[in-house]
């Protein structure tokens, strides 16, 4: 026994062998790397972004428009349209973001989308000027109204019909409480002449005449009625009177009827004996092809005549914005001289009145 086990002493265990290290005597410690947290793309960076994705989108819009899309898809390439003249209004933002960030292909695209926003819009603004009457010329005034179904204030245009004294008056969405409202004034005496078929519901119409009115007729067009009479001006002249109330395409199976109807009076325009006016609610701006396609056919858009300019007659009840569609037209063909055009003052329904002047010769 050792002299240690004797004393009762242990002695500590000798320390572990150390690795050696694989570091060369002159490298440096370096820290481990700290988690880094992602940073976000700056405001200039975002709003680049917003833009491309904006300007991409009306570009697939307009692209889709250019080459007819709007046939094959009738909805909702229907509302599309008809905002138009705002709903390009972006890229003009978009020019300057392009600009200012110099990203050249977001401002071609930008640009190109601004020549086409003033291809579709800027004649909707172009002045013009009233024709003038030739002598012996039968000065005709008309007016149209959609009086919306329920408008219990539907009296308040009676002042204006009193005041405009129109030859023939187009009424619209006349119902028994409308027709009672508009009678009540006294405004509807002066006509001897009247085709009235007022229902309840939406497309209720009549047609009001100091002319006498013959072979009038109510055809369903679209699941909706198509009113018209023939209007003897003199012995010599006469026209067919249409009172047109289309259906809102707001919806795939609307669209598909206010397809039809417009068809129908594309069909009307091109194939009549007589000279026609059309007027009334058509739903429908220059913006929509088949609207376009009708005053192809044979007539002409009173307002685009005398360039009646930014004239917009829905939604007139907008409580946020002004109105902001036309889609309230008098189409008249080249037998009417086109003299005047005005849009009448709000009478509680959603549409403006229309007037327009015309000269037949």
């Amino acid at each position: 026994m050792s002299s240690t086990q004797e004393s009762g002493q242990t002695t500590p265990d000798p320390p572990s062998p150390t690795p050696p290290s694989t570091s060369s005597p002159g490298d440096i410690p370096v820290a481990a790397a700290e988690p880094t947290t992602p940073t976000l793309p700056s405001i200039p960076t975002v709003i680049t972004i917003v833009a491309w994705v904006v300007t991409g989108g009306l570009a697939l819009l307009a692209l889709g428009r250019l080459v007819h899309l709007d046939d094959a898809i009738d909805w909702p390439y229907t509302v599309v349209n008809a905002l138009t003249p705002l709903l390009y209004l972006p890229a003009y933002a978009a020019v300057a973001v392009a600009f200012a960030r110099r990203r050249n292909l977001l401002l071609i695209v930008s640009v190109a989308l601004i020549a086409v926003h003033a291809f579709w819009t800027v004649p909707e603004l172009l002045p013009g000027h009233a024709e003038n009457a030739a002598s012996g010329s039968a000065r005709i005034r008309v007016m149209s109204a959609n009086l919306r179904y329920d408008n219990a204030h539907a009296d308040r245009l009676g002042a204006q019909i009193q005041s405009a004294n129109p030859d023939v008056l187009v009424l619209l969405e006349l119902t028994p409480l409308t027709l009672a409202k508009v009678a009540s004034t006294g405004a509807l005496r002066p006509y001897a002449y009247h085709e009235v078929r007022a229902t309840k519901g939406a497309f209720g119409a009549g047609i009001y005449s100091r002319f006498p009115l013959r072979d009038a007729a109510a055809p369903t067009v679209g699941d909706g009625m198509s009113l018209r009479a023939t209007v003897q001006v003199d012995e010599n002249r006469r026209f067919v009177m249409y009172a047109v109330h289309t259906i809102s395409p707001t919806s795939s199976t609307y669209t598909t009827r206010w397809r039809t109807q417009l068809t129908e009076l594309r069909h009307e325009a091109r194939t009549a004996t007589l000279p026609v006016i059309m007027a009334g609610d058509f739903n429908a701006t220059r913006d929509h092809r088949p609207f376009r396609q009708l005053v192809d056919a044979g007539v002409r858009d009173a307002h685009d005549v005398v360039g009646g300019g930014w004239e917009p007659t829905w939604s007139a009840t907008a409580v946020i914005v002004p109105p902001v569609l036309r889609i309230d037209h008098v189409l008249a063909s080249p037998a009417f001289a086109v003299t005047g055009f005005s849009v009448g003052r709000e009478d509680g329904s959603d549409h403006l009145p229309i007037l327009a002047d015309l000269a037949m010769r």
